[in-house]
């Protein structure tokens, strides 16, 4: 679990030069690219894994029949091994709006209930269950941070006898804030409330113990720190869920019977297929999506999982910050942060000034309210780093 009061991320990296690694990484030219939360640089492997299946699902019949349902079964177990659950656990979604959607339609709303979600939240997390509250009666409530106050203080301050869901990130998608997500687990469990967690900018690259967190549904989309395609990401839901949940689709592939032979399903349907697999979206055995999803987690398996992943970004982090002190820029950094996402403040008046400037020298980073959002993954060197401080101190 990320503590809401971290220290700031990284420590001393004697040799960046170990921490970057460009070259697993598709050429980005001449262009910055520091908007990973965005979505992610392209790997190599992912391309060549593209490229293959491309080629490969032009001749379907060349391939085993059931071979599509072992390569989803492969990745999905490659997933619970990276991510610390089992494979049961875990569901393909293609996004993140989906996911809730689904974890809606199993949580519903009463009248007199409240949901409580973050204030300036993404509207794949609000949008949901504000209309869901607005039908049944139903109070919306947008957790804000006053002075001196962090995310968690500002949920657990919403929380009381009437809270029916809670759903909030783990990271802030603007600026890296981090939230205490088993303070808020307990809080939760102690109101009776079911939770939902937005992964979105921390998995892959935040060590989550989900099974012990307690959360109903956990999401995240692969084609951001997963480093994978469009399309295709993770639901993780609780026990009860894979037992009891009810999916948005009745698709042909949810249930226990004889894949191809759906001649014998009589009145009584078949029973779901075991653990998450249920929830599994229509399309997911994508002939392109699959292979490119799975050669992303094995590139991050070889970089040795998600802890070092955190570990090196959190190096390239405390550069930034570096980089950022030596021009005298460091105030306008929001802190504490994730160890690989965070943004910077421009002076008053210097925004739109410095914006113009990034894009001048093609430097990529994403504007989010009044900070810039500064993401990068390990195809950035502390060179890039440095010049994008360069860049800031001669805009401001």
């Amino acid at each position: 679990m990320s503590p809401a009061h971290s220290p700031a991320p990284g420590g001393p990296v004697t040799d960046l030069n170990s921490v970057a690694t460009p070259d697993a990484f598709e050429p980005t030219d001449d262009v910055l690219w520091l908007n990973t939360a965005g979505a992610a640089p392209r790997l190599r492997a992912v391309t060549a894994a593209a490229q293959r299946a491309l080629t490969d699902s032009a001749r379907p019949w060349t391939a085993p029949a059931d071979a599509w349902i072992e390569q989803t079964e492969s990745l999905r177990a490659l997933a619970a091994t990276l991510l610390h659950t089992q494979a049961d656990a875990l569901a393909y979604t293609p996004s993140v709006s989906y996911a809730m959607a689904l974890a809606a339609r199993n949580l519903p709303l009463q009248g007199g209930d409240n949901v409580v979600v973050l204030a300036r939240e993404y509207p794949s997390n609000r949008t949901v269950w504000q209309l869901g509250a607005q039908r049944v009666g139903a109070v919306l409530r947008a957790a804000a941070a006053r002075p001196g106050e962090d995310w968690t203080a500002a949920v657990l301050g919403c929380i009381d006898a009437r809270t029916a869901v809670i759903c909030i990130p783990h990271c802030h998608w603007a600026d890296g804030a981090l939230l205490d997500l088993a303070v808020i687990a307990d809080a939760a469990r102690s109101a009776h409330a079911a939770l939902v967690i937005d992964a979105s900018q921390s998995l892959g690259i935040l060590e989550l113990d989900l099974d012990r967190l307690g959360a109903d549904f956990v999401v995240a989309p692969g084609h951001k720190w997963l480093l994978g395609p469009y399309g295709l990401g993770w639901l993780w839901a609780s026990p009860r869920w894979r037992e009891h949940g009810v999916p948005l689709e009745q698709t042909a592939l949810a249930r226990l019977e004889v894949l191809g032979d759906f001649t014998t399903r009589g009145a009584h349907l078949p029973p779901y297929r075991p653990g998450a697999r249920r929830f599994d979206f229509g399309p997911y055995p994508h002939p392109l999506s699959v292979p490119m999803a799975e050669a992303a987690l094995q590139q991050i398996q070889r970089w040795g999982g998600v802890a070092a992943l955190s570990s090196r970004l959190g190096g390239l982090s405390a550069h930034l910050r570096t980089a950022l002190s030596r021009h005298g820029l460091l105030d306008g950094l929001r802190t504490p942060h994730a160890p690989h996402l965070c943004a910077w403040v421009p002076p008053a008046g210097a925004r739109d000034r410095v914006m113009q400037a990034l894009v001048t020298e093609r430097i990529i980073a994403a504007q989010r309210g009044d900070g810039i959002r500064i993401a990068p993954h390990l195809h950035v060197s502390a060179e890039d780093l440095d010049r994008l401080a360069r860049v800031l101190a001669a805009a401001c």
